[in-house]
């Protein structure tokens, strides 16, 4: 009895995996898990891209849509009084300052980068005027500090911006701006009204200046949009350098600038205010009416160099009204980075203004670049670019 106890304890101690067994289940885990690995690897991937791509989308298509919505502003309340503005003088000095200081009605104003893969940069300008969009004519001699009687009854209010013209059709006239104190009310038997103001940089106008009105002084327009490298501190001309100290970080934003102060007055040192994060590249171009046809078609587009660069257009001997005129639209694009970095991409080879002519030298003002992977550590972001077109529409409808 006690034998066969010992033989049934002997069989039970031998029940159980061998070791062929365990290698066998062994193999299988480990396929299990490479598989979910590699599962994870593929979502993850698949992450990555929708999240970059998703927020490369939105500072991309937030940017467009606000630069479109200013660019079209762009010479609004100012386009009637084309002509008269054209004869201001040019200030002269360093952009942006220069075109805060002017007069001159260039709804959109753009500084070339210097190359291809250099962010451009554009002022807008316009006026808040809701009414007077023409320029009133002087009914007597002013000196700066005097009152200006002219004949337009509702056309001035208390704070409004006020240009006045000293010779109109006159290349580099003096211009001077300032901002309304008192209309005296009701106007003469003629309409004529006297406006009290804060008093004119110039010393002198005669009865055949012009005075236009800018709208409100707190909401007249010249706003700078230029992209921003934080770490660099803004400067101007636009930088933006991808190369940082262990390649992972990107501190490059579009900024908007505002160039006046709340009295309409050029601001010595203006700050910008951050709109979209990651725009690394913004390249904006002239739509003009070259050959200057009856129907004023947009027939090409040019970069804001070889005759299109601000030195030529904010100089009236050069930048003649009929010059200005030509510009119809403008486009832009704009090269977005995602957030992450990827160690899997290498350089980045872009092309914007594309055209469907197979012969690319065709495209006017097609334009190429690569923004180089990162060395220490390789790879790259990810990137998305944005196109739009903007036609001036008040340039459009109030032809000169």
């Amino acid at each position: 009895m006690d034998t066969n106890r010992a033989a049934g304890r002997s069989q039970l101690a031998q029940r159980g995996f061998g070791l062929v067994e365990l290698m066998v289940g062994l193999v299988i885990g480990l396929i299990a898990v490479l598989v979910i690995f590699q599962v994870y690897t593929v979502g993850e991937g698949f992450k990555r891209n929708t999240t970059a791509a998703g927020d490369a989308q939105m500072n991309g298509l937030f940017s467009t849509f606000v630069l479109g919505m200013e660019i079209g502003n762009g010479g609004a309340g100012m386009a009637v009084a084309a002509q008269d503005l054209a004869s201001c003088l040019d200030p002269g000095g360093a952009m942006p300052q220069r075109f805060a200081q002017s007069f001159r009605p260039i709804p959109v104003m753009v500084t070339d980068g210097g190359g291809n893969s250099k962010p451009d940069s554009f002022v807008v300008n316009y006026s808040m005027a809701t009414t007077l969009a023409s320029s009133a004519t002087f009914a007597a001699d002013a000196d700066p500090t005097e009152s200006y009687f002219v004949q337009s009854p509702g056309g001035f209010h208390n704070g409004d911006l006020i240009v006045a013209i000293a010779s109109p059709n006159t290349p580099n006239s003096p211009c001077g701006s300032s901002v309304v104190t008192a209309v005296s009310s009701p106007p003469d038997v003629n309409g004529n009204v006297t406006i009290t103001h804060t008093g004119s940089a110039f010393s002198y106008f005669s009865g055949a200046s012009r005075l236009l009105n800018m709208g409100p002084a707190n909401r007249a327009q010249k706003i700078l949009y230029k992209v921003c490298d934080q770490r660099a501190g803004c400067p101007q001309p636009p930088i933006c350098n991808l190369v940082t100290a262990n390649g992972l970080q990107s501190h490059c934003t579009l900024d908007s600038t505002p160039l006046l102060d709340a009295n309409g007055q050029p601001l010595a040192n203006p700050v910008g205010n951050p709109l979209a994060s990651n725009i690394v590249n913004m390249k904006v171009e002239y739509g003009i009416d070259s050959d200057l046809d009856a129907k004023g078609l947009v027939d090409t587009w040019v970069q804001a160099t070889n005759g299109w660069e601000p030195g030529t257009l904010l100089d009236p001997a050069t930048g003649t009204v009929v010059k200005i005129n030509q510009i119809k639209a403008m486009r832009i694009g704009l090269i977005v980075q995602s957030e992450q970095f990827d160690q899997t991409l290498g350089d980045y080879n872009w092309v914007l203004f594309d055209c469907a002519n197979a012969n690319k030298a065709l495209c006017p003002g097609r334009l190429t670049g690569t923004i180089a992977a990162s060395a220490t550590p390789p790879g790259n972001w990810r990137f998305r670019k944005y196109e739009t077109i903007i036609p001036l529409r008040n340039e459009i409808w109030n032809k000169s």
